[in-house]
């Protein structure tokens, strides 16, 4: 192997390395945001909470403060270094489940919540920045798929970490306290160090690479820029993140709220629907999000992208509407993980593609914007929204199986037709872009 050739195969281990550690970052902080799905009941037992003071906590206050502040740090990964920008935010959302463990009150875990969602705010717009600074183009989209996956895969991985860590809370102490903290109060902080150490080895083997695109001095691309070219494109983009925003709802109203439904529907326990409800939507929204976009690349059509996204709307709203209805857990395991699959491979296709329909100099901008509409959306309205319809049916048979229902025949239809109409504009751009 001559020189060129070494320094070339160093650089791309490197690359991946990275890419590796970014989306090992991404699972804790899915586990970090998720992981209050498996809480319900103490929480609401030890500070006396309701469910939709729970959807609020675990959607509105974080996906607020998440997209406000996705926007300003999206510049920062822009323009400056976004080694040092991912490791602030890493120490912030750690520190922040942590103290959550601390809380004695609702509104100092919202505090904390919000903390958390400003520090989780830095890291996807910084990495997508990234990956297309430290991949060639053919690899980028294979990077995305795998970091959207591994978040996906943190996001069901929360209630595996949770469940088996109330198991063994409970083997070690019957009472579920340890060291006089509540049960609740140890998972916040098991689950918080975890992002302390990566974030320690990100520093030592990360460096901040080259940009791929650096405009030249005085022609520095602007949010205003951003704003305009996003504007004089909506139908391909604000139609396309939109739509995507609107398939997440349907998964993170299950994400939220599934283990609840087990237990409250089946009897299942919340450490057992924990591990399996965990595993069963582990392979669906890692499947989903690898395999959606695997087949809307090797479509070749300019229009693959919102033609498979609105497809797996139909059919992933579709099975998510069933679920709920089956007599058995395995009856609605299988419905949901169905629906998962192809709701959050269909949401998460746009993301996956974000190299392909955004200028090089506004893609983390670009990234941000569509993060604010799918996780505005997704935890903003899903969570709490399933919450609100329940209440509304309170007295009826199953009135969470009537919230999820109502959630997912909205935001299913609604994702369809966003989809539909970006059609023409996805097609133009890829056919005039290649």
């Amino acid at each position: 192997m001559n020189a060129d050739a070494s320094r070339a195969a160093t650089g791309t281990l490197r690359a991946w390395s990275m890419v590796a550690i970014l989306s090992l970052l991404y699972i804790v902080s899915f586990v970090d945001r998720f992981v209050l799905g498996l809480l319900v009941g103490p929480l609401k037992a030890d500070l006396g909470v309701s469910d939709l003071q729970i959807g609020f906590l675990f959607g509105t206050a974080f996906a607020v403060f998440y997209g406000v502040v996705g926007i300003p740090v999206a510049r920062l990964a822009d323009r400056g270094d976004r080694r040092r920008l991912i490791l602030a935010g890493v120490i912030l959302w750690s520190c922040c489940t942590i103290l959550s463990g601390f809380s004695s009150t609702f509104a100092m875990l919202v505090l904390l919540r919000i903390g958390l969602a400003v520090g989780e705010a830095v890291l996807t717009p910084a990495t997508y920045s990234l990956i297309g600074d430290v991949l060639p183009p053919e690899r980028r989209g294979l990077a995305a798929s795998i970091y959207n996956a591994c978040g996906m895969f943190g996001a069901s991985g929360a209630y595996i970490v949770a469940a088996f860590a109330i198991g063994w809370i409970y083997a070690v102490e019957p009472s579920g306290e340890l060291g006089g903290l509540r049960l609740w109060q140890v998972i916040f902080i098991i689950v918080g160090v975890p992002g302390l150490v990566l974030a320690a080895v990100f520093a030592l083997v990360s460096r901040e690479p080259a940009r791929r695109a650096t405009p030249k001095a005085g022609t520095a691309v602007t949010l205003r820029d951003v704003l305009r070219h996003a504007t004089s494109h909506s139908r391909l983009y604000f139609a396309l993140f939109l739509g995507a925003g609107c398939l997440q709802i349907m998964t993170n109203a299950y994400l939220a709220w599934g283990p609840t439904f087990l237990l409250r529907t089946y009897g299942i326990p919340v450490a057992e629907g924990g591990r399996i409800y965990g595993l069963f939507n582990m392979l669906a929204l890692v499947g989903g999000t690898i395999l959606v976009p695997m087949l809307t690349r090797r479509l070749k059509r300019p229009d693959a992208l919102p033609v498979v996204s609105a497809a797996c709307g139909m059919a992933g709203g579709l099975f998510l509407l069933a679920a709920p209805l089956q007599s058995t857990p395995s009856g609605f395991l299988a419905m949901a993980s169905a629906g998962l699959f192809l709701a959050g491979g269909g949401g998460n296709n746009v993301l996956a593609a974000i190299h392909s329909i955004v200028p090089p100099a506004m893609q983390a901008t670009m990234t941000a914007l569509l993060l604010i509409c799918m996780s505005t959306l997704a935890l903003g309205v899903g969570p709490v929204a399933a919450a609100f319809f329940a209440g509304l049916a309170e007295g009826a048979g199953n009135p969470l199986a009537l919230g999820l229902m109502t959630v997912c025949a909205v935001a299913g239809l609604a994702g369809v037709v966003l989809f539909t109409v970006s059609r023409a504009a996805v097609a133009t751009w890829i056919a005039t872009n290649r």
